[in-house]
């Protein structure tokens, strides 16, 4: 990161895993500011121009409310969010720490991935002065089974989470950006299903696209086509109504 010195030291680095860290770095420019605090809140970079860029590697609901109360004071604030479309999983021995195997995880992230998380931030989608940038990258996890992870997680305790490499990057802004994530072929009104096949992702992934761009205001639900909900787009009027942002 060169010479930027974070300006609150201490402040939200404890809890970071490497990958937040490392992700901060990739994103700095020159005359960029570091863990600034900007109206009571520190921010992972401020921009030369006055944009605030948080780094989010886990849950966008917990970020939510800090981004949403920036950009209604006017602040223009970009969520970076890393999905890993090749992750390499290290397991290390839980008494002596030493590496007892490596594998790549057969799970690959899409951009499409990112609504596993954004369901449960969709306002992040038609806030005024919000972007959300994905970055597609590899990463490496490295757990250890010590019994101190949640038992979901089977007692693995996720020792630290690591850059590999910067893959691409798309940003999302405005209501067609998010919605050109909808292939143009596929005719409306839409459900879960024809979206999913459409996309080569699962219903289920395909009903939180749906339901995002639903409770963002940008479609509106008409019905059901037998057990599935059936929508489009949202009409110029209500985009209005909602705030939604055009072009």
């Amino acid at each position: 990161m060169g010479s930027i010195v974070a300006e609150q030291a201490g402040i939200n680095l404890y809890s970071e895993y490497s990958l937040h860290e490392q992700l901060k770095e990739y994103l700095a420019k020159p005359g960029d500011r570091l863990e600034a605090l900007i109206e009571g809140k520190v921010i992972d970079l401020v921009r030369v121009d006055g944009e605030l860029v948080e780094v989010q590697t886990g849950h966008l609901g917990q970020l939510k409310p800090k981004v949403l109360e920036l950009a209604g004071k006017g602040r223009r604030v970009r969520v970076v969010y890393p999905i890993s479309a090749e992750r390499t999983l290290r397991r290390l021995d839980p008494a002596t720490d030493e590496l007892i195997s490596v594998r790549k995880s057969p799970k690959r992230g899409t951009v499409y991935s990112l609504f596993d998380e954004l369901v449960h931030a969709p306002e992040l989608i038609s806030a005024r002065n919000v972007t959300v940038e994905v970055l597609i990258v590899k990463s490496v996890e490295t757990k250890t089974r010590d019994g101190s992870g949640s038992w979901w997680r089977r007692g693995d305790r996720m020792v630290d989470k690591e850059l590999v490499e910067v893959l691409s990057s798309r940003s999302f802004r405005t209501q067609n950006q998010w919605l050109a994530l909808i292939p143009k072929s596929l005719v409306p009104p839409w459900t879960s299903t024809a979206l999913g096949e459409a996309l080569g992702i699962g219903p289920e992934r395909a009903r939180r696209i749906l339901y995002c761009f639903c409770r963002a205001g940008l479609l509106v639900e008409l019905g059901m086509v037998g057990r599935r909900k059936t929508f489009e787009k949202t009409r110029p009027s209500r985009k209005r109504k909602n705030g939604i942002r055009g072009e």
